[in-house]
């Protein structure tokens, strides 16, 4: 089977998808909810909040569509001045935003007279804890995630080459492999037992760094569809139907009863990782990549929901409320309790304490991105932006490179 083709002109796109980040903020916010929200009363979303992996899985699919969405056209592994120039455009803002978490994290723990001197803090900010022990239990635990997309961004030039200049059967053909690469150690692990995951399996297959590096190819390989072969608009409404169908999978699917020998974490929301939620990520993905690929051109009525300017204004601070939430949830355990000798009458975490909370966490977090954050990100893109097309030598000569020479 050829595998390669001729490089063909890329077809012009445009350089932002304005309903992607209304869909990030959105997912964004179902795993805020996830996390923070009260349990009572019930409610008709509680399955849903159950199922905060769909999330992660779009968030993972979406990170691997536009890292090369963004670089098809450019050899980011050419000199090893593009390659660095490359990887630390990717991580600044996420690695910024993480130890600003863990920092905070920290000190609230201390603050609260928990031992934060230990090897597993040391660990958590050295980003080895997952590689070592994948269980997410570091004072931020959201970093967990960052860790995870730190090696997909390493090994992307790889797969960028693999997709560059592919055909569209072999960009398929990538893209079932690394689904089945993806699901495959959990369908295996079933088949060989003959149950479902115990909560180590669990661990190994989701929260250690390589468990997520296929779903990132499999976004990759999305991308590289949209850049090789671009939907028509008559296939769009593919996607808000595979959107639908994973809306009311999460809110119809019953949710499995934890058994008596599950070893998960007592505070996650019952029936989280049990039995069939196992899969439910992983299964989500075909779907999450239909809409990824048929929604392209935008002009569908979910597609138009999504780029509402309120959406696509939130969306462009979710990276920061994701890795913010937790310290900020510490601060409001403090105010929980009665003090001041009875002047403070406590604030318990009430429905609509928590919608006051997720009111501060997006204006903190814009806030820190407006002020903060993008200001530096700016900067380091700036001065990156003249390692590119250099080697090392020349990095330190300040010369520029020349492929003829």
């Amino acid at each position: 089977m050829e595998s390669r083709s001729e490089p063909q002109p890329a077809a012009k796109v445009p350089s932002r998808l304005l309903h992607f980040d209304g869909a990030r903020a959105i997912f964004a916010m179902w795993i805020v909810c996830h996390h923070m929200a009260p349990r009572e009363p019930k409610s008709c979303l509680d399955a849903m909040m159950v199922r905060v992996d769909v999330c992660v899985e779009f968030f993972i699919l979406l990170s691997g569509f536009l890292t090369h969405y963004l670089n098809s056209d450019k050899d980011v592994a050419s000199t090893s001045g593009s390659f660095i120039a490359y990887f630390i455009r990717r991580i600044f803002r996420c690695l910024l935003a993480t130890y600003v978490g863990m920092v905070l994290c920290v000190l609230t723990q201390l603050l609260g007279g928990f031992n934060v001197w230990t090897t597993k803090t040391l660990s958590c900010f050295l980003l080895l804890k997952t590689w070592i022990d994948p269980m997410p239990n570091c004072p931020n635990m959201p970093s967990w995630f960052v860790v995870s997309l730190l090696p997909c961004w390493l090994v992307y030039p790889c797969v960028g080459y693999l997709l560059r200049g592919s055909s569209t059967k072999f960009q398929l053909c990538l893209a079932l492999a690394s689904w089945s690469a993806a699901i495959g150690p959990q369908l295996c692990i079933l088949c060989v037992q003959k149950s479902w995951l115990h909560w180590g399996q669990v661990a190994f297959t989701w929260f250690w760094p390589p468990a997520l590096m296929p779903d990132f190819v499999l976004g990759a390989c999305m991308a590289a569809m949209v850049r090789h072969n671009p939907p028509s608009k008559q296939v769009a409404w593919f996607g808000d139907i595979a959107m639908l169908v994973i809306v009311l999978a999460c809110m119809l699917v019953p949710v499995p009863v934890p058994p008596p020998d599950w070893a998960g974490p007592s505070q996650w929301r019952p029936g989280h990782y049990i039995a069939w939620e196992q899969l439910f990520a992983r299964l989500s993905a075909p779907f999450l990549c239909v809409f990824l690929y048929c929604t392209h051109h935008g002009d569908t009525l979910a597609t138009r929901l999504l780029s509402h300017k309120t959406l696509v204004s939130l969306g462009r601070y979710t990276l920061e409320v994701y890795l913010l939430q937790m310290p900020l949830h510490d601060f409001f355990l403090w105010t929980r309790a009665p003090g001041a000798q009875g002047l403070w009458r406590g604030l318990p975490w009430t429905p609509e304490v928590f919608w006051c909370y997720l009111l501060v966490l997006w204006t903190t977090c814009g806030l820190f991105v407006e002020f903060v954050a993008e200001p530096l990100n700016q900067r380091v893109r700036a001065v990156s932006s003249s390692w590119v097309g250099r080697t090392l030598p020349q990095l330190r000569t300040n010369k520029r490179y020349d492929p003829l020479s």
